[in-house]
């Protein structure tokens, strides 16, 4: 069943309506008629069986079916907080870690961040591409929640206190593995994971992100690209604590 997103504001006495882009594709796409059955989803979690009772040039108008909760989401909350990467790497991470089932992505400056957004629109603009990209994932994997690419954050506002689990991938910690933490934190619910940018983290900020309660982890033997490590520690916190069953 073909499935869309609307706002919640779109859904009103068992009554719905599409806008946008979706009306071409409904119409001149996919060439649903009046009848049809879709689903819809709010975004946050909430899904609609409905049916198409009428199509206009700019909106088609739904009756509400049935109502429940997409089963699609992880219980265990990923937010990951990635050191902004030079050209479409951001991109990429955005749209990956979507599909895995992050909750949420904060772009972050640190000392070895190559990418400078000049002024406040620069900085919107990129913001409402990635958040188009992790949107447009959404859709494709199915999952019933658009992850929001938060506003720019600094390294130094990152704090453990805010989760159950802070996780640090660093590239010179050799003690501590991830699967060890992992393991004996089977019951986190809210998680954080912190990956540097090209030329990763420098100590004073792995230093700082440790001293508010944050766990510093090796990846294993071999150091990995700032586009990769998000997601490879996203999948295997999600396959340790159970989600990927």
């Amino acid at each position: 069943m073909p499935k869309f997103f609307i706002d919640k504001e779109s859904v009103n006495n068992n009554k719905a309506k599409i806008c946008g882009g979706d009306v071409t594709h409904i119409a001149k796409v996919l060439r649903l008629p009046v009848g049809s059955n879709v689903t819809l989803c709010d975004g946050d979690g909430t899904d609609y069986e409905a049916q198409i009772t009428e199509i206009r040039k700019d909106a088609v108008m739904l009756d509400i079916i049935s109502t429940c909760i997409c089963d699609t989401e992880p219980k265990v909350k990923v937010t990951l907080f990635q050191g902004i990467p030079k050209a479409s790497k951001m991109e990429y991470i955005i749209q990956k870690c979507t599909e895995l089932g992050v909750i949420s992505i904060v772009p972050v400056m640190t000392k070895r961040t190559v990418v400078k957004l000049e002024n406040a629109q620069a900085e919107k603009k990129k913001l409402e591409r990635w958040n188009k990209i992790s949107a447009e994932a959404v859709k494709q994997c199915g999952r019933g929640y658009i992850p929001k690419v938060c506003d720019v954050a600094e390294i130094n506002s990152i704090s453990a206190k805010d989760f159950d689990l802070l996780l640090v991938a660093y590239e010179e910690e050799t003690d501590i593995s991830l699967k060890s933490v992992l393991k004996n934190n089977n019951e986190a619910k809210n998680i954080g994971i912190v990956i540097g940018p090209e030329g990763g983290l420098e100590k004073s900020e792995v230093e700082h992100l440790i001293k508010s309660g944050a766990k510093s982890v090796t990846l294993g033997k071999r150091i990995l690209r700032t586009e990769t490590a998000g997601h490879t520690v996203l999948t295997a916190v999600l396959y340790e604590l159970g989600e990927l069953e």
